[in-house]
Formats: C-alpha cells, sequence, structure tokens
C-alpha cells in the first residue's frame, strides 16, 4: 500500500477524437487502444463488465466524438493519503464504499446536472459539484450561483483538469472510470454528454494505486471559509450504477450512506437509495 507521504503526478496521453466510421464491435484491441477506448472485456472471464462494454459501445456509436484537450500546465501532485478515506459529512453527502481484498478496477456511473437556486452568503456566491471517485481517480460537475442567479458548470477530472465537454443544468452525464491496478497506473476516462449527445475521452498515467474505495454524490466547497451555505439543488440522481473489482462486481449502495451536516449537526442533504444501482441526494437545508 502506498504510505500517506506519497506523491503522484499523471501524465495525461491525448488521443485522437474516436472517428465517425469506427465500429467499436469490430474494431481490433489496437484500434481501440489508438483512440483511448477501453478494451473489449473478455466475455468468458468478465461476462458482466463484457455486457456491459457492448451495451455503452452501441449507446454511444452515433454520439459526436469530441476530440480530448487537456492543459499540462495545471496537471497537479496528487498527495496519495489514506486510500480508504471516503467523502466528509460536512462537505458531502451520498454513497461510499470500500473493497480491502479486491480493489476495484472500474466504476460506471450516470447522473444529473442540477439546477441551482443560491442561499445567501457574505461571500456572494455559492459553490457546489457532483463528484464521481474510484480510488484517487474523481470527475465532477464544478458549479456556482450567484444572487442574481447566474448558474455556471463545467466538468473537471482528477490528473486532466476542466474538461471542455460542455455541460450545464438539466442535463444527463455519464461517466466510466477505469483504473489498471499495476504501474504506472494507467486511467481511462469516458465521459458522455448523454443529452447532447456528445463524448470526450482520456488515458492518465496517474501512478496512482490500486482503488480501494468507490464514491459519489454531492459537496458543498469553501469549507474555508466561515460561512459556506449549500446552494439549493432539489435532488440529484445517480443511476446505471456498475462497479468492478479483481473478485467481480458490486454494489455500490450497499456501502455507507453519506448525510451531509453542519458542524452543529443539523441536516443539510440526505441520500436516499432507490435500487441496487441507483440513489438520490436531496436538498433539506442551506
Amino acid at each position: 500500500m502506498t504510505g500517506p507521504d506519497a506523491q503522484a503526478t499523471p501524465r495525461v496521453r491525448l488521443r485522437p477524437a474516436v472517428p465517425e466510421d469506427l465500429d467499436p464491435l469490430t474494431a481490433t484491441a489496437r484500434e481501440l487502444s489508438r483512440y483511448g477506448l477501453p478494451v473489449r472485456p473478455d466475455p468468458r472471464t468478465e461476462p458482466g463488465q463484457a455486457a456491459l462494454w457492448e451495451r455503452k459501445a452501441r449507446r454511444y456509436a452515433t454520439f459526436e466524438h469530441l476530440p480530448p484537450q487537456a492543459d499540462a500546465s495545471i496537471a497537479t501532485t496528487v498527495e496519495l493519503a489514506s486510500a480508504g478515506i471516503g467523502p466528509a459529512p460536512i462537505e458531502s453527502s451520498g454513497f461510499s464504499l470500500v473493497s480491502l481484498s479486491a480493489p476495484f478496477t472500474a466504476l460506471f456511473v450516470t447522473w444529473t446536472v442540477p439546477d441551482l437556486s443560491y442561499s445567501p452568503t457574505p461571500f456572494g456566491i455559492n459553490h457546489f459539484h457532483t463528484f464521481v471517485g474510484l480510488g484517487f481517480l474523481d470527475v465532477h460537475v464544478e458549479m456556482t450561483v450567484d444572487p442574481q442567479q447566474n448558474v455556471t458548470s463545467h466538468l473537471w477530472a482528477q490528473g486532466v483538469g476542466p474538461i471542455p465537454l460542455p455541460v450545464r443544468p438539466g442535463d444527463v452525464v455519464s461517466g466510466s472510470l477505469c483504473l489498471d491496478t499495476k504501474p504506472p497506473g494507467t486511467a481511462h476516462y469516458f465521459l458522455a454528454n448523454e443529452t447532447t449527445a456528445q463524448t470526450m475521452n482520456f488515458t492518465v498515467d496517474t501512478g496512482f494505486p490500486p482503488a480501494v474505495t468507490i464514491d459519489a454524490g454531492v459537496t458543498r466547497d469553501d469549507l474555508d471559509l466561515p460561512v459556506h451555505p449549500l446552494a439549493r439543488f432539489g435532488a440529484v440522481y445517480f443511476d446505471e450504477i456498475s462497479a468492478y473489482t479483481t473478485s467481480g462486481s458490486r454494489s455500490l449502495t450497499a456501502g455507507d450512506a453519506i448525510t451531509m451536516v453542519e458542524s452543529n449537526g443539523s441536516t443539510l442533504a440526505r441520500p436516499v437509495r432507490l435500487t441496487d444501482d441507483a440513489f438520490k441526494v436531496v436538498f433539506v437545508a442551506a
């Protein structure tokens, strides 16, 4: 296990955008790798992942595949603190699952981008984001809302930075996160805006250790400020959740449910389990 003082500096490998005439169902492993797409799992040894791979390949075949873009200057060194730490209730609400006996290798989630409403603060703006995490891999939609109810939103991924795949309130976003358990910890991000039918994908040599946690939910930011109210978001839905370890599939909603609480103990947001592969986070109070 990597020690708490270790560090990793991810390196993004940009690949060409997926051509319109590429059929992932007939493409070779080499062709898929050229465009940064995950190789098809072996249906004999990984039947669940193989079936999921095929469903997603068919779904996204007609989407517009945008060329990946990343700014190497913002690739920051990641402090590899204890990998078993999940989201903190003071700032987050959602679900988190730990697997120490078999590391996670893949996480697939679809979620909604909420429409925020401003909660008064002397600092004039609320910061909020939705997140999906596989070990140290992290994808989230960063959002702000001001007193005039102007909302901003953009995608961000650990090891990549801001992602120029447009998202806005009301959109449905899908994320596929895969992490190799062997050095250099190669990660594959495949992101899709289901509403606009656009995708973007990245391959990153992360240097990260094997993932022992997965999580998803919402977070309020600005905890370094003396006042940090939660933006009103209604409900955020997370569904079509599939997670895999080296020994098989796991259910995220079988993990710990995290309720966001204020320092005085009052509840701000609460997760609600819907099925084995779906949940929602509901706003309670600012």
